[in-house]
């Protein structure tokens, strides 16, 4: 991430970052949020809701990094399933490999939303 000169009062350039903070949880951009948000903390440690906000956005980025992980996972498997099978043209790879990309994130998705209702 660049760095950025921030102008004005201590309290207003914390303004400015948890702003910037928000944007990026809206934008599911959750390494930067959480960045951001150690930042405030760093300067302020109780400035509004920051410390349940950075929570949130390390347990989001976790969340994104299991998907994206298990995702993947599920790819390689349903490749090497395919193999053992017996199939060996690229395209029969290919799907298989995109039916277990969209299954790991069905799967994954479908557990931490079972979790956050537990």
């Amino acid at each position: 991430m660049p760095k950025l000169q921030l102008a004005g009062s201590v309290d207003e350039q914390l303004a400015t970052v948890y702003e910037m903070v928000q944007e990026r949880m809206a934008n599911g951009r959750y390494s930067g949020a959480v960045t951001y948000a150690k930042e405030i903390i760093r300067v302020d440690p109780n400035y509004r809701d920051i410390q349940e906000i950075l929570a949130q956005a390390q347990r989001a980025k976790r969340e994104q990094t299991w998907g994206l992980v298990i995702s993947l996972v599920a790819a390689v498997v349903a490749v090497a399933l395919a193999r053992w099978i017996g199939l060996t043209r690229d395209w029969q790879m290919l799907i298989f490999a995109f039916v277990g990309l969209i299954g790991g994130f069905l799967l994954t998705n479908a557990w931490f939303a079972f979790r956050a209702r537990s």
